[in-house]
């Protein structure tokens, strides 16, 4: 690949180049500075001795403006040095010290420059681990940093699975789904009427596809920007991509060819050669199979991918929202009931539980996968990071969001004594097993015409070849599943799924199904439970899939000892789990499962010793040791309480110390230990390990710091928030009913003239002024649908913490930051923890002056895929 040898060409030249004058900027500078001091030494005057230090120190190369030390002006000492000549009260000592103070900064300098050199060594290092290793992490399809490839046992495993489900069809009956989901669709005249509606939709999408000129600069550019920030190119394709972007005649030659497929869409297909199959490790230990296609292929189907994707997003909502087609999760307050609570309250006003979950479901939750608009962006699961032009949360985000949902919900329920089952499943190999006749079966029920139908089949029959197999690998045709995570996959697997969606909300009677792809979670009564679990079953059977026992469980949370952890004989058994957290029976809480987390400490130390350099190591800790334990641990909110945080601190501080057992149990400790023995450098300060690349540090991230940004803002008792709930609700019966009784009715205010509240109730005989006020009872009653004040406890237990603004003191402020300032709250933490250390060492708070630094190449490595050990 010829552009990656010339980008590993151009980059290793410049980083040599800057090498090489950072060595000669180093020699030059200690050799006047030797010179400079012996001069000094030479002189017996205490006042000669710094007028000569005086006069030369700001001629030594590179040596720089010193006044940028606020503790020092070269301006004063200059004059108080022409008043030393006739003052005797300016003493020697005083001369001295000033003398001592600018010696100091040529210490500091030097020593400025060796930790430049370390850094130019560490990026030889990694450079020179082994050519072959350097154009692996340029070329290679799946990235990487020089990590040897060694086959494990579960490799091998899993890819036999993936073959088992991919090269071997499995046809399902596509007239019991027909009839399926005709009888779903059927069941009242206003789904029928809703149903005739989404297919004159499709019919109308079809037609408009049919017409001409769908590439332009416009579309190319939101085509790319979905590739790129889905994350599922090679480093290669994405370097390629990066660079014609914003070429305008190239996207423009571009645009004209992908014209030209689109016009003849009937006759496309796949290179008959083989598309390459990439088998790649997650953290989480699963394996993935990546296709390597040619890049505008990869174009293509993302561009068609992400059209039907927003069609079918737009055209299933307004199905969902249609009068009497979605049926409601909770029954409606009954006209009397409605009259009486306005009679005597007064309108509704602020959000109840109900509302929010309506708006979280249908905003969040609903066909999450598909896309709400052509230009949408945002990350993927495996990476909570989010960018400034994201214009969607992540599912990784979502998922953290709907942990703190279901806490918040379990805590209301077990606080109004309420029964609430958990379950969670997911299905089995979902994207590998999904049957193709299934696919084409739902579409057909959509109204999906024949001619697209077929170029569907053909783009799901992908003849594949995996890498690993050499050159003469067999070349297979897909005849099941799916691609890995594009729109056009997301796009065919919610078609089905939604009709696991409706059938779930039509057989439980409107009960929420939280799906998010094919993880699923739903929570309620035990019979709603059991209705929805069967549903799930049947649907599964019909579109011949099957549910994951290894994430299939469920919980009976209650406060009632007598039936506490009972479960229906229908409902699946196992526990309720996600990443490294178990959803306890006992107290309805979130606990850390340790047992995995040592399993993942096993395999993290697999992976740090198997890293070649010491940017490898580092990538690989900020990936793993970070970012990958805290996003698996739960994300911290109100409903959670500070427990779970200090729970988190804890695992934390275990993993270090299990980790780097043989290091003192820090992983700081670890990396000062592998840079001394490498390259001979001790008494490495944490704030050069800890501080960002702008400002010359390494970049070390550390776990700890982002919890305790948090931690005094987060609430302590969870419970707390419903207590105040409580008391606010019987002031409110108490402030209400006085006022009935004083004459001040509060309904009556809002009522039209004319109004009677008895001639509305068909029992009562009363006159307005002699009904009796309402029962605290009926007045508590539906608070889910009613209580405005329990939606703002909802919400607050529902509230993720902020993040504490440390307050830089004077000494840290004051300095002037040549690099880039730190921005984010977490920057802000480290460079106030430990920057007045590294003031003191460096006198400036940039390790080294920007530009010095070879940080193009450092960068290259970060943005390149990690390929895991294994």
């Amino acid at each position: 690949m010829a552009s990656a040898e010339i980008l590993s060409q151009t980059l290793s030249s410049i980083t040599g180049i800057k090498l090489e004058e950072l060595s000669n900027q180093r020699a030059s500078f200690e050799d006047e500075k030797a010179k400079l001091l012996k001069a000094v030494s030479l002189e017996t005057s205490q006042k000669e001795k710094l007028h000569v230090l005086l006069r030369n120190i700001e001629k030594l190369p590179t040596m720089g403006d010193i006044d940028r030390n606020p503790l020092i002006s070269i301006g004063n000492i200059r004059r108080y040095l022409e008043q030393s000549r006739c003052d005797p009260s300016v003493s020697d000592e005083l001369l001295a010290d000033w003398q001592s103070k600018l010696e100091k900064e040529l210490d500091v300098h030097s020593l400025r420059y060796e930790y430049a050199s370390l850094y130019g060594r560490l990026v030889t290092e990694c450079l020179s681990v082994s050519d072959d290793a350097v154009m692996e992490t340029l070329e290679s399809p799946i990235g990487g940093s020089g990590f040897e490839s060694i086959g494990r046992k579960e490799m091998h495993e899993q890819r036999e699975k993936w073959e088992e489900y991919v090269f071997k069809p499995l046809a399902t009956d596509t007239e019991v789904i027909n009839r399926y989901m005709t009888s779903l669709g059927d069941k009242t005249k206003e789904s029928q009427s809703a149903f005739a509606e989404f297919k004159k939709a499709t019919t109308a999408f079809e037609s408009d596809m049919a017409k001409t000129g769908h590439f332009d600069l416009n579309s190319l550019g939101w085509v790319i920007q979905g590739i790129l920030r889905a994350d599922l190119l090679s480093d290669e394709k994405r370097k390629v991509l990066n660079d014609f972007k914003d070429n305008t005649p190239v996207l423009l030659e571009v645009a004209d060819v992908l014209n030209m497929r689109m016009e003849s869409l009937a006759r496309w297909n796949w290179d008959s050669k083989g598309t390459p199959i990439i088998q790649r490790r997650m953290l989480s230990g699963r394996y993935r199979f990546y296709h390597d296609e040619d890049l505008l292929q990869s174009l293509l189907l993302q561009y068609i991918g992400t059209k039907w994707s927003v069609h079918m997003k737009t055209a299933l909502d307004k199905f969902k929202n249609s009068p009497g087609v979605w049926k409601a999760s909770s029954v409606p307050l009954s006209k009397t009931e409605k009259v009486r609570r306005d009679w005597f309250l007064g309108p509704h006003n602020g959000i109840t539980v109900e509302e929010h979950r309506g708006n979280h479901f249908d905003h969040e939750i609903f066909l999450e996968q598909l896309k709400v608009r052509l230009d949408e962006r945002r990350g993927g699961y495996n990476d909570g990071a989010s960018d400034q032009h994201d214009t969607r949360r992540s599912p990784l985000q979502i998922v953290q969001e709907l942990l703190h949902v279901l806490s918040t919900e379990t805590i209301i329920a077990n606080r109004l004594s309420q029964e609430q089952v958990v379950v969670r499943s997911d299905f089995k190999w979902f994207g590998p097993s999904l049957p193709h006749s299934t696919i084409f079966a739902v579409l057909r029920v959509f109204n999906v015409s024949e001619h697209w139908i077929n170029f569907f089949r053909r783009s799901l029959e992908v003849p594949m070849k995996f890498v690993v197999d050499g050159p003469d690998a067999p070349i297979q045709v897909r005849k099941r599943g799916t691609a890995l995570s594009t729109p056009l996959s997301d796009f065919f697997a919610e078609s089905v799924l939604f009709c696991l969606d409706f059938a779930f909300n039509q057989e439980t009677e409107g009960a929420r199904l939280y799906r998010l792809h094919d993880d699923i979670w739903f929570w309620g009564s035990e019979e709603r439970c059991v209705q929805g679990w069967n549903t799930i079953l049947k649907f599964s059977s019909m579109m011949g899939l099957e549910m994951n026992e290894e994430k299939t469980g469920s919980v009976n949370i209650t406060s009632k000892t007598e039936t506490s952890g009972r479960l229906h004989s229908s409902l699946p058994k196992g526990d309720v789990r996600w990443g490294f957290l178990k959803l306890d029976a006992g107290s309805g809480q979130f606990l850390i499962d340790q047992i995995m987390v040592d399993k993942h400490i096993e395999e993290l130390k697999r992976q740090l010793d198997a890293c070649k350099s010491t940017f490898d190591w580092i990538q690989a800790w900020n990936i793993y040791g970070a970012r990958f334990f805290i996003n698996n641990f739960g994300k911290p909110a109100n409903c959670f309480g500070k427990a779970h945080v200090d729970m988190m601190l804890e695992t934390c501080s275990r993993i270090q110390a299990r980790v780097f057992e043989s290091s003192g149990g820090s992983v700081t400790a670890a990396l000062k230990q592998m840079i001394s023995d490498r390259f001979g450098v001790k008494d490495i300060p944490e704030g050069y390990l800890h501080f960002p690349a702008s400002m010359g540090g390494l970049d070390l991230k550390s776990p700890f710091v982002p919890l305790y940004m948090i931690r005094d803002h987060i609430t302590e008792n969870p419970e707390s928030h419903m207590d105040k709930f409580f008391e606010k609700e019987d002031e409110a019966y108490r402030r209400a009913k006085s006022a009935h009784e004083s004459g001040d009715r509060l309904g009556s205010r809002f009522s039209p003239p004319g109004f009677s509240l008895p001639s509305l109730l068909p029992t009562s005989s009363a006159s307005d002024k002699d009904e009796p006020f309402m029962s605290f009872e009926e007045f508590s009653r539906n608070r889910e649908q009613t209580s405005s004040l329990l939606g703002i406890a909802y919400r607050e237990l529902l509230q993720e913490p902020r993040e504490t603004n440390i307050t830089l003191t004077s000494d840290v402020s004051s300095i002037p930051k040549t690099g880039r300032s730190a921005q984010t709250h977490y920057e802000k933490w480290i460079v106030q923890l430990y920057g007045p250390e590294m003031l003191a060492r460096f006198g400036s708070l940039n390790v080294v002056e920007p530009g010095l630094l070879p940080t193009g190449m450092v960068g290259m490595f970060r943005e390149s895929r990690l390929k895991w050990q294994g």
